[in-house]
């Protein structure tokens, strides 16, 4: 497991809820509604980073997993 996925489970994002976030080095770089524009900041400022990009859910979110 990533250390960028660790700190995505372990952090509360209640401010970022709705948005996308970029994680780079266990910090929040980048955050808002356009998953492009946030992916572009967050390699503008960690170019050599590969950045866990991820949309913050709703707290009534629901997950599935289908498994075969």
């Amino acid at each position: 497991m990533s250390l960028n996925y660790q700190f995505f489970i372990k952090e509360n994002l209640d401010a970022y809820i709705g948005e996308w976030i970029a994680i780079c080095k266990n910090q929040i770089v980048a955050h808002g509604s356009n998953v492009k524009e946030v992916f572009k900041q967050a390699r503008e400022k960690y170019p050599k980073e590969k950045p866990l990009v991820t949309r913050v859910p709703e707290k009534e979110t629901m997950i599935f997993l289908f498994i075969r």
